[in-house]
């Protein structure tokens, strides 16, 4: 099977009553996710090119944490250690089809998909995180505890492995069983521990780029575009202290610095930051016999770590721009907001223009031909 989650609400109530507000258990809502096995997750934890860790401890430690890549890990009969598996969407792109699930946000907010295996008493301790992410459970059963909505002054506990709190008031309890998800909003305090062995969760993680970070961008982008603009003050006026910084020259440099900014820019700024992916594997699987059983009519896949995006101005792919003309835009939204893609829809767009760039795009690694 391939794997997929189901909203139990209307997307419009989610975003109105859970999205950023509140934790939301989801009980049944996915399947599929024995798309990706122990073994699999395991090799991944072996390769230089993806990140992995190890935490083991439990309760109130010790806890401690090493970094892959793992050529070797505890044994699956010994007790609480985790193994998480950052990206494996990008490295198993039957896997990032369930991405396709989240399309009631946009697909820039789609940060990557996370996996951990546990053995019994697995965990990676109490803690929060700032950015949204709904947890799956696709084998094993897991206990999730939620508690209240913490910052940056939240007491932490005195390790130097990881950043947990330290000390957890718990409102409420769930145990998770295959199929089941849960929705945690940013801040909010959560611990799971594995209630079983062979405890496998999906983590599907949203971008939430930091803002300075947005800033930086724009500004670099600003700043290309108008490298030779210089500050003007023609209406200058006598002032009675030469050697102050006044209120209304700081308040005249900034408005025309502040000039400078555009929505082109904006625009150019943003989508390549968004689309540039958190790294670049050297080589992803595909079951492609599993997509054409599920999806006969299916023609053509996505790469799991290729991000996409679509502007005004074109087609971003991994923080290039490739420009297109306005008549191609609805060819680029088409790519930009699913993975899986069918001959029927894709025909509707197959043109002497859209020919080349599907040939360059599948060259590339982007596209894969099913």
């Amino acid at each position: 099977m391939l794997p997929r989650f189901t909203l139990p609400l209307a997307a419009e109530l989610f975003l109105q009553q859970y999205w950023q507000k509140q934790p939301l258990v989801m009980p049944h809502a996915a399947t599929g996710l024995e798309c990706l096995s122990r073994e699999q997750l395991f090799a991944l934890a072996e390769r230089e090119d993806v990140e992995s860790r190890l935490i083991k401890g439990r309760d109130a430690g010790p806890w401690e944490l090493q970094f892959g890549p793992f050529n070797t890990l505890p044994s699956p009969t010994a007790n609480d250690w985790t193994l998480l598996v950052q990206s494996v969407d990008y490295y198993h792109s039957t896997a990032a089809l369930l991405l396709e699930d989240f399309n009631f946000l946009p697909s820039w907010r789609h940060e990557d998909i996370m996996v951990s295996y546990a053995a019994q008493g697995g965990s990676v301790g109490p803690h929060f995180d700032r950015y949204d992410v709904f947890l799956i459970q696709a084998q094993g059963e897991r206990e999730w505890q939620l508690g209240p909505k913490c910052n940056e002054n939240t007491p932490r506990q005195s390790t130097d492995a990881l950043d947990l709190i330290a000390d957890m008031p718990i409102e409420s309890t769930h145990l998770m069983k295959p199929g089941d998800v849960l929705y945690i909003p940013p801040g909010v305090a959560h611990w799971g521990v594995a209630a079983s062995a062979d405890c496998i969760t999906w983590s599907v993680g949203f971008r939430a780029p930091r803002l300075t970070d947005l800033l930086a961008r724009l500004t670099d982008e600003t700043l290309a575009d108008n490298a030779s603009t210089l500050f003007q003050d023609s209406h200058r006026k006598l002032v009675s202290a030469p050697g102050a910084l006044h209120e209304s020259d700081v308040e005249l440099l900034q408005e025309q610095a502040l000039s400078l900014l555009s929505k082109d820019a904006a625009y150019r700024a943003f989508a390549e930051l968004l689309t540039e992916p958190r790294q670049y594997p050297h080589h992803t699987h595909t079951d492609i016999d599993a997509i054409k059983r599920h999806y006969p009519d299916a023609c053509m896949v996505r790469q799991g770590g290729v991000r996409m995006l679509c502007t005004h101005e074109g087609l971003w792919i991994n923080g290039d721009l490739y420009p297109l003309s306005t008549s191609l835009i609805p060819f680029a939204t088409y790519l930009a907001q699913q993975r899986l893609y069918t001959t029927a829809q894709l025909d509707k767009y197959l043109c002497k223009e859209t020919a080349p760039l599907l040939k360059t795009w599948q060259e590339e690694g982007y596209l894969i031909l099913l």
